[in-house]
């Protein structure tokens, strides 16, 4: 008989533990989950904080053709919001390159070097360290030439230091 009441206490110690770290767990994994919809939300937050005060730019995917020496590539393009900036990303080559083209102001079409946008998602980008604003001269794999920039409707081409023509059309 005395055994058979220990045997009772011993399951109903054993099911207490095991309850407990069910609970445990249940508490543990409520935590976290709270913390993760808090961190979202302030991440959010602070991206539409910055969108809204002009600190960062958001380049969308623009739908087009990207062709190198009249022969299409895999490469994209996103656009700014105001459309005034096309990155336009060339893939024929080992690395992909991209380079900034302003449709307003300066006509100078800048390299971005290694930098490159996600190609199906939307890219921010900050004004304190703007991608394509200072880039090293080693980074460079083909320099664009402003000089041969031409714009038309719905599409902008011109060559680079190797003699490659690049034609962006949308």
């Amino acid at each position: 008989m005395g055994r058979r009441v220990q045997a009772t206490k011993k399951q109903a110690s054993d099911e207490g533990i095991a309850y407990y770290k069910a609970d445990d767990m249940k508490t543990v994994l409520r935590v976290l989950g709270w913390l993760l919809l808090a961190s979202t939300l302030l991440a959010l937050i602070a991206l539409s904080y910055s969108t809204i005060q002009g600190y960062t730019t958001w380049f969308f995917r623009v739908n087009g053709q990207v062709t190198v020496d009249g022969r299409k590539t895999s490469g994209y393009m996103h656009a700014n919001t105001q459309k005034t900036i096309l990155l336009l990303t060339r893939t024929d080559g080992s690395q992909p390159e991209t380079y900034l083209v302003p449709f307003k102001g300066a006509r100078s079409i800048l390299d971005c070097g290694n930098w490159n946008p996600t190609r199906f998602l939307p890219a921010p980008v900050g004004d304190l360290n703007p991608p394509c604003s200072r880039t090293d001269a080693h980074e460079i794999t083909d320099a664009p030439i402003s000089a041969t920039l031409i714009f038309q409707p719905r599409s902008v081409e011109f060559s680079t230091a190797s003699g490659k023509k690049i034609k962006a059309e949308w």
